[in-house]
This record gives structure tokens, C-alpha cells and sequence, in this order.
């Protein structure tokens, strides 16, 4: 009876686990100095708000009430936990959204904004390193 406890602690243990490890993503440079230019700062807050804040925003950039019902929720990108993301992984997770594992089996809502240049992805990237401070 001990063994299968043991057993069942040590997967409910791996899987935790799992979850919470980053997945793998491509490596990428942004343009240099781009993410410190204050221009693009400010160009990707105008991507924030038109294309982001109704899911991550607060209220007053236009959260959408339906964003509370998330399931995983939407993050809150003005948590300073993002200032120490790896800008390539933030690229990835705007450009693919919810196309990817674990992301897609977790249930995310998060849409693929393959639609944006690689310089506004990056001008958005600036703006949530900024957002988190």
C-alpha cells in the first residue's frame, strides 16, 4: 500500500512539474536597442491597446469582462515576473499563441498574431519588459 501511495505522490509530483517548465522556442535577437528606444516603447503600447488589453489590459484599457472567465487566465503583464522573461520566448508566445503545447491543451484562447511584423512583435515585447517594471 506505501509503494502505490509513493508512486502516485512522485506523478502527481512529475506533473506539477511539468507544467510549470517552460516549453522550447526558437532563439531570436531583436533589432539592437530596440527594445530601450523609446519610440518603439511607444509604439507597442499602441499594439498594447489595440490589439492586446481586451484580454490582458486593466478595465481602464479596455479589459473585456469576458477575459475574467479565462480558464487559464490571461496574464497580467504589468507583473514585474515578465521584466526577467527572455524576450524570444514572449516573441514566440505572441507570434504562435495558443498553436502551441502545452499552451494548446491547456485550453488557451491566446489567437496567433502572425499578422504583425517581426519589428511590431518586437515593439510589443519592448513595451511588456517596460509594463513590468
Amino acid at each position: 500500500m506505501k509503494f502505490y501511495f509513493t508512486l502516485a505522490a512522485l506523478a502527481a509530483l512529475t506533473l506539477v512539474a511539468c507544467q510549470n517548465s517552460t516549453p522550447t522556442y526558437p532563439a531570436r535577437q531583436p533589432p539592437p536597442g530596440l527594445l530601450e528606444a523609446p519610440d518603439a516603447i511607444a509604439a507597442g503600447a499602441r499594439l498594447f491597446v489595440s490589439r492586446c488589453a481586451s484580454c490582458h489590459g486593466k478595465t481602464s484599457e479596455g479589459r473585456s469582462p469576458r477575459a475574467d472567465f479565462f480558464q487559464p487566465p490571461a496574464p497580467d503583464f504589468s507583473d514585474p515576473v515578465y521584466q526577467h522573461k527572455d524576450p524570444a520566448y514572449l516573441f514566440w508566445r505572441i507570434e504562435v499563441g495558443k498553436n502551441a503545447e502545452p499552451f494548446r491543451s491547456q485550453g488557451s484562447v491566446m489567437p496567433a498574431w502572425r499578422g504583425l511584423s517581426d519589428r511590431e512583435i518586437w515593439q510589443l515585447v519592448a513595451y511588456l519588459k517596460k509594463r513590468s517594471v
